[in-house]
C-alpha cells in the first residue's frame, strides 16, 4: 500500500512540474496585464491555462467563481468563436474582430480582454485608440458598448492590446472586440493572435482562450 501511495505522489509531482512549466510564460504576461488593469498581483497568481489530465483529476471541483484567496475566476471560460479581418491584402489598414461568447454558467461576467500577436515575420501595430466593442458579432448603432480603458502597444509588448469594458459583459452574451491595425503585414501568411479573458473583480484570474488565425495575402518572396 505504501508503494502505491509513493507511486501516485511521484506521478502527481511530475504532472505538476509539467503544468508549472506550461504556465511560466502565462505568469509573466499576467503580471504585465494586471498592472494595466490595476489588479493586485502576487507571486502565487497565474493565468489559469488548461491543466494536464493528471492534475485535473487531483483538483477539487469548483463550486463558486471565487477561491479562498478572494480571487475571481471563470467556472466555465468564454469561448473564442470568430476571428476576422476587414481587409486581408498586404500593407493596408484593416480592422480585426475577435468574437467571444460568455457561457451562462461562466460564474463571473467578462471584464477585460487581452489580444497579443504570436511572433512572426512582422508584428502588427494596433491603433489602440480606435478600438471598439459591441454586443453580438455585427456592429450596429445600438450594439456598441463603452470601454473603460484601452492599453497596449508598449515598447516591450508590440502587437498587444488590452480592452477593459466599462460594464462587464454578463454570462449568456456574445461580445466582439474590434482592433484597428495601422496596416496589415506586407508578407503573406497565417498570423496568430492569442486571446486572454479576465473576469470581473479586483483580483481576477485571466483565462487564456487560445489563438485566432488570420491569413494575409501579399508578398511571398
Amino acid at each position: 500500500m505504501q508503494f502505491h501511495k509513493l507511486t501516485i505522489n511521484v506521478t502527481l509531482a511530475i504532472a505538476a512540474t509539467v503544468g508549472l512549466q506550461a504556465t511560466t510564460h502565462a505568469q509573466t504576461r499576467y503580471d504585465v496585464i494586471a498592472k494595466q488593469l490595476g489588479l493586485q498581483t502576487s507571486q502565487s497568481q497565474t493565468i489559469q491555462l488548461e491543466a494536464p489530465v493528471a492534475i485535473q483529476s487531483a483538483l477539487p471541483a469548483a463550486n463558486s467563481a471565487t477561491n479562498q484567496e478572494g480571487q475571481t475566476f471563470f467556472s466555465e471560460p468564454p469561448q473564442l468563436t470568430r476571428v476576422a479581418a476587414s481587409q486581408t491584402g498586404a500593407y493596408v489598414p484593416s480592422t480585426y474582430e475577435f468574437t467571444l461568447t460568455v457561457p451562462k454558467n461562466a460564474g463571473q461576467p467578462l471584464k477585460a480582454v487581452t489580444i497579443a500577436q504570436a511572433k512572426n515575420v512582422e508584428t502588427v501595430k494596433f491603433d489602440v485608440g480606435s478600438s471598439k466593442a459591441f454586443i453580438g458579432d455585427r456592429l450596429t448603432a445600438s450594439s456598441e458598448i463603452q470601454l473603460a480603458s484601452v492599453g497596449g502597444e508598449q515598447p516591450a509588448n508590440p502587437g498587444e492590446a488590452t480592452i477593459v469594458f466599462d460594464q462587464p459583459v454578463q454570462p449568456g452574451n456574445t461580445v466582439t472586440v474590434a482592433l484597428q491595425s495601422q496596416r496589415n503585414p506586407s508578407w503573406s501568411g497565417i498570423y496568430e493572435f492569442g486571446v486572454t479573458a479576465y473576469p470581473a473583480g479586483e483580483n481576477g484570474l485571466g483565462q487564456f482562450l487560445g489563438y485566432g488565425r488570420i491569413n494575409f495575402y501579399g508578398n511571398s518572396n
